[in-house]
């Protein structure tokens, strides 16, 4: 029968082991997520838009190079639909988050409104009080 004393050592040691193989999952994590960022700004493909339909089908609108594509994705297949102008692409303006503002400017921003009203703050500082 194990003394309390090994048994406090192999618990230590199960906690450092523990400690040692999540601190190993973060930094490949990280390294991964890098590494994926980096493909995905350099690379030509980028998704523009997924717009379900079903179950596990989806259109989606790609650019490839200067060219933009409509295809189907389903569970088993993905299909070639249509290429699309660029003029014809209605490009939504990125939200506030991914402009580089942090949550708490976002959110004293909208505490600074007086009126009542929500509004909507956009990158370039314009509001917009539609709702």
């Amino acid at each position: 029968m194990p003394t309390s004393t090994q048994s406090l050592v192999e618990l230590l040691g199960l906690i450092l082991i523990f400690a040692v193989v999540l601190v190993v999952c973060y930094f490949t994590t990280k390294f991964i997520a890098g590494r994926q960022v980096t493909q995905k700004r350099m690379g030509n493909f980028e998704v523009i838009e997924t717009f379900p339909i079903a179950q596990n089908k989806y259109l989606q609108l790609i650019r490839v190079g200067n060219k933009y594509v409509v295809i189907s994705v389903s569970k088993d297949s993905v299909t070639y639909l249509t290429e699309v102008e660029e003029s014809e692409i209605c490009k939504i303006q990125k939200s506030t988050v991914m402009s580089g503002k942090s949550f708490k400017e976002v959110l004293s921003g909208l505490s600074k409104n007086s009126s009542g009203t929500e509004k909507d703050i956009f990158p370039d500082g314009e509001q917009n009080n539609e709702r």
